[in-house]
């Protein structure tokens, strides 16, 4: 059998992951899950519309004012004409 060189990796060669360790992370005493119930997320579809640049770019200064994303902006504005 010849010894070609390997183009990837194995994935047999992997320890299994009761043998990782995560030494790496840190300890919180916060815990990581939401108290209370889980709440429901709204279910989200993607869509594309054609939008004059003017709107564009105060779209995005709002979501950089308030550090927020731009779909989550947008979302918000949205149900904010709705219900007026």
């Amino acid at each position: 059998m010849s010894k070609k060189p390997v183009m990837g990796h194995n994935p047999l060669g992997y320890r299994p992951l009761a043998d990782a360790k995560f030494d790496f992370i840190p300890k919180t005493d916060s815990g990581s899950g939401e108290k209370g119930a889980p709440s429901k997320s709204a279910s989200k579809k993607t869509v594309s519309y054609y939008l004059e640049e003017e709107i564009i770019d105060e779209i995005k200064r709002r979501a950089k004012e308030h550090e927020d994303s731009y779909s989550h902006t947008v979302n918000e504005i949205l149900k904010e004409a709705i219900n007026k």
